[in-house]
């Protein structure tokens, strides 16, 4: 009987540890939705990509974008930057011909991805919505891990 106790005992322990570790991974907002101007922009991956210079990567950030309203809209890559922790914006990257834009017609949806070129070493950035068509007074932010390559 004293082993049984001795053997549960070690494994609700060896639980409790597994549990607390797995609790220190910082959460992101991939997959969350924030909504703006009728549009409902969800962040639905994050890949890092290698750059030609040596102190940068890219990052591949896929977004879904439904248009909740009774008009088309349009939304594109350029409407994001890319904010590093030393508070730096990185537009989006136009060397990349992949990246996303269109025109959104009512109920629709819009799939597609961004290449962002942001310094190497980096562990989370801030994904902020800045259209250049629309004027948004509402600030709209994912803040991301950074995966490793």
């Amino acid at each position: 009987m004293k082993k049984n106790k001795s053997w549960l005992a070690m494994c609700i322990l060896s639980f409790a540890m597994l549990m607390v570790g797995c609790g220190k991974a910082e959460s992101d907002d991939v997959g969350k939705t924030r909504a703006v101007n009728d549009l409902e922009i969800t962040i639905t991956n994050v890949a890092i990509q290698n750059s030609s210079n040596d102190d940068k990567q890219i990052a591949k950030i896929d977004f879904s974008i439904k248009n909740t309203g009774k008009e088309e809209s349009g939304a594109g890559a350029g409407d994001f930057t890319i904010q590093t922790k030393d508070e730096t914006k990185h537009p989006v990257y136009g060397l990349n011909a992949n990246n996303f834009g269109s025109v959104i017609p009512a109920g629709k949806v819009l799939k597609g991805s961004g290449y962002y070129e942001i310094p190497t070493g980096q562990k989370s950035v801030t994904v902020l919505y800045e259209p250049y068509a629309t004027a948004t007074t509402e600030r709209i932010a994912w803040k991301i891990n950074v995966p490793a390559k």
